[in-house]
């Protein structure tokens, strides 16, 4: 494999995202294309299975979707018979969507080619991806806050998955408080910085 040109300027940060988005796409199309379900498809489906139900506002302020493309999606998932929809017990004007039981099998059906494709995945990502994934994390908090939008509907903390880290390291920080604003993590991680050049001008 040949080394790419450089390109003839610097690259923004959120075209990174925009082509690791599209490379996750395409991957998860493969996947899954011997199933009902596409990338975009099981996506929702995890999402409404974990989180839902929840109203189609929800679903865009966590996904950050137009409200065009969420209802679009929704319409097809009813198509299916894959979604129902319930009186919003918080707000009678607005309606919750979730799962029926065709929809959760579906899910189940594309989920096992997926945990096969994310076993063989695992074992050529870097062994500590929690820190990758904390990095993702940053990056999604900081978008969120530019849009306006709510934060995810889950959080990656250091200490998730022990399976995750490098067993020799001892030195994986815990955190179990409030979540911490886009601000407030590039403190930390400032301060992270300011503590590793300490320890090298000491050495």
């Amino acid at each position: 494999m040949t080394q790419p040109p450089a390109s003839d300027g610097p690259m923004s940060l959120l075209f990174d995202v925009w082509l690791l988005n599209s490379l996750t796409s395409g991957l998860l199309d493969g996947i899954l294309e011997e199933t009902d379900l596409n990338g975009d498809d099981y996506g929702m489906y995890s999402l409404l299975r974990r989180f839902g139900p929840a109203t189609p506002t929800q679903i865009r302020r966590w996904t950050g979707q137009r409200p065009t493309t969420v209802s679009a999606h929704l319409k097809r998932l009813q198509a299916r018979g894959h979604i129902t929809r319930s009186a919003n017990p918080a707000d009678g004007r607005s309606h919750r969507v979730g799962l029926t039981p065709d929809g959760e099998a579906a899910h189940d059906r594309a989920t096992e080619p997926f945990l096969a494709a994310m076993h063989t995945l695992r074992a050529r990502f870097v062994p500590d991806t929690i820190r990758e994934r904390l990095v993702l994390q940053h990056l999604d908090s900081i978008l969120r806050e530019s849009a306006g939008l709510d934060p995810r509907p889950y959080r990656v903390a250091l200490d998730q998955d022990s399976s995750d880290h490098d067993r020799t390291d001892t030195s994986v920080l815990a955190y179990t408080g409030a979540p911490l604003s886009a601000a407030e993590e590039q403190q930390v991680r400032l301060y992270i910085d300011f503590l590793h050049s300490q320890d090298a001008n000491r050495a």
